[in-house]
């Protein structure tokens, strides 16, 4: 039924309203036979940079996020009480040219929803960025087979990794991966082992230690060892560099060496284990047991004590599988030795100590905080 001014001005008066107080258009609401099903069309609230981003057509659908070239959000669904309609236009009240007599507009309405969703700002999940290159492991230019280029090129990462373009950039400068021939690969753990032993023993040869030489004589001496992309990654991944000093990265070669001798193992006597450890690394870098955090675990409790190969970046990215298998290993932990396996699980809004909260259980032994299983667990 077609709506008149006097019907709408008896509105007005119902709702305390009088003409002075609207503009001289009025919409009159139309509802389509054939209204959207809100199941299959849903809402999207985003703010206005994000809008002009995604109207630019350089952004893609991630399923569960959104990215932009920058940042990366996650989709979550919200109520309100308010019917929230949808229509093909509506002319706002700016728009709505100043006459002296009253008009009445048809404005068809095509859905009412009273959910929407939201874009909140979340830290990806960048593991899958190390499984998909761990597929592409460089061994070192002497075990190259293919004359073809091998790995992913950047656009093929973007396609695969849920985050914005300059996350993956981050990350990838993070880890140890290189870039070669345009594609992007992992470095072998026995490759960046042999890199830096092999350093090591010129230096062993010369009676030298790395902070007595210079950049130029690590690049002119590991030239002979591999390509320069893959000399600069390691330097940059084992050595800290100020202007031509360098010096080893005690905790990264540490490490490095920890992954190397605990793999086929899997668990190690803690003797044998330290002893070896010290024992193979570079001039200058002394073993830490807290190095291992992240790494591998230390188990005092069993008889004789092992050390347990446990790299953070072969868990679950789900926090509570990951939790899972922490406390099966071992059931209390300090807030220092877990931090290094929930960090990279954090996002802008819970931190390593407000996941632990959220997730885990705490006590008190002697002074010292622990944190343990919400639930019963059997260690392995």
């Amino acid at each position: 039924m077609d709506r008149n001014l006097q019907q709408v001005n008896t509105i007005l008066n119902l709702a305390k309203f009088t003409e002075s107080d609207i503009k001289k258009e009025s919409h009159v609401l139309q509802f389509i036979p054939q209204i959207l099903d809100s199941k299959q069309v849903k809402l999207l609230e985003v703010s206005k940079t994000t809008l002009e981003y995604i109207k630019s057509g350089e952004s893609e659908d991630a399923h569960v996020v959104m990215c932009s070239n920058s940042e990366t959000f996650e989709l979550k669904e919200a109520e309100t009480s308010n019917s929230l309609l949808v229509m093909p236009s509506l002319n706002h009240g700016k728009l709505i040219e100043a006459t002296d007599s009253r008009s009445l507009k048809k404005q068809e309405v095509f859905g009412v929803y009273h959910t929407y969703y939201e874009m909140r700002l979340t830290k990806p999940k960048l593991q899958s960025l190390r499984n998909t290159l761990s597929k592409f492991p460089y061994k070192g230019k002497n075990s190259e087979l293919s004359k073809d280029a091998v790995g992913l090129s950047f656009t093929e990462l973007k396609n695969i990794i849920q985050a914005s373009e300059e996350e993956v950039i981050n990350r990838l400068q993070e880890m140890p991966a290189v870039k070669m021939r345009g594609k992007w690969r992992l470095l072998d753990v026995g490759f960046m082992f042999g890199w830096v032993s092999y350093l090591d023993s010129i230096l062993r040869e010369k009676q030298l230690t790395l902070e007595e030489v210079t950049l130029l004589n690590v690049e002119d001496w590991m030239g002979l060892y591999d390509i320069d992309d893959v000399n600069a990654k390691c330097i940059s991944l084992f050595m800290e560099v100020d202007d031509d000093s360098l010096k080893w990265k005690s905790a990264a070669v540490s490490q490095l060496f920890a992954l190397y001798l605990l793999p086929e193992l899997r668990a190690f006597d803690s003797k044998d284990f330290f002893t070896a450890w010290q024992q193979s690394m570079p001039i200058g870098v002394k073993a830490n047991e807290e190095d291992l955090n992240g790494v591998a675990l230390v188990d005092y409790d069993s008889t004789p004590s092992l050390v347990k190969y446990l790299p953070e970046f072969e868990l679950p990215e789900d926090i509570n599988e990951r939790l899972d298998i922490l406390f099966r290993n071992r059931t209390k932990w300090t807030l220092q030795s877990i931090t290094p396996y929930v960090q990279p699980l954090t996002d802008n809004n819970l931190n390593v100590a407000a996941l632990l909260t959220k997730y885990a259980r705490s006590s008190t032994i002697n002074g010292v905080k622990y944190y343990s299983s919400k639930y019963i667990t059997q260690t392995e």
